[in-house]
């Protein structure tokens, strides 16, 4: 154990990069609607709301899960890759409104059913006092890597002011939205793959006010960023960024 431990260490670090970043214009910073007032579909805004990150290129390509199979193959771990693939949804309360309606109507609930699930939705994650964001993280490299106390997570906004989570609750692998059968945390499907893949769902529950009890989003903001660091290098990280158009 005592030999293995440096070699698996330098092995973390040796082949680690910082991803580029990627972006999503999402319009309005959320809140400023009501449910009744968008026309999307729970897919869509899934979406809309959901920034990749970890994106790395191979052969000039951006990193899919079609590559998979050539990473399993050997070909993965090299230098310009970041061991992570994070699909990041931040939790819109149009979202998860529809998501609410989406799948009460699937389980066709009754008006107590409905509330019950609400509430307990609402108490688990603390929507009231916290932002959401949903991740879905994968990797084909050492499960070891889904550890979240390997990684410094944070939020900054476009006043430079950083915010780490106060909670991060690790749940069971959704399915992907377009089959999806409720709310992030509330589906117990697994996938099935035919390759090694380790993946980890984790929503993150950041706060919703700064210390001054200021809205860390208002209509003023003008993006929100996302940003995975590994703890032993800062070098290898991953941002995602969400625009929000005025």
């Amino acid at each position: 154990m005592t030999f293995c431990s440096p070699v698996l260490f330098l092995l973390l670090l040796g082949f680690c990069a910082t991803a580029p970043s990627s972006r999503k214009y999402v319009g309005l910073v959320f809140d400023s609607k009501t449910s009744a007032q968008t026309e999307q579909s729970f897919p869509a805004l899934w979406e809309k709301w959901t920034v990749e990150l970890g994106v790395t290129t191979r052969g000039g390509k951006p990193w899919q899960l079609g590559n998979l199979f050539t990473m399993a193959g050997g070909e993965g771990g090299g230098p310009s890759e970041f061991p992570l693939h994070i699909a990041a949804t931040l939790m819109d309360s149009l979202l998860i409104e529809a998501g609410f309606l989406h799948y009460a109507n699937l389980a066709k609930m009754t008006p107590e059913e409905k509330t019950a699930f609400r509430s307990a939705y609402f108490q688990r994650y603390g929507v009231e006092n916290h932002l959401l964001i949903w991740c879905e993280l994968k990797t084909t490299w050492t499960e070891l890597f889904l550890d979240s106390n390997r990684w410094i997570i944070f939020i900054e906004d476009d006043a430079g002011n950083r915010y780490e989570p106060v909670q991060i609750l690790e749940e069971s692998q959704p399915i992907r939205p377009m089959v999806r059968d409720s709310l992030p945390g509330f589906q117990r499907e697994q996938g099935r793959w035919g390759w090694e893949v380790h993946q980890k769902s984790w929503m993150l529950c950041f706060p919703k006010r700064d210390f001054y009890k200021n809205p860390i989003l208002s209509e003023r903001s003008q993006f929100l960023k996302l940003v995975f660091q590994l703890s032993e290098d800062e070098k290898t990280r991953a941002e995602g960024i969400w625009v929000f158009k005025k």
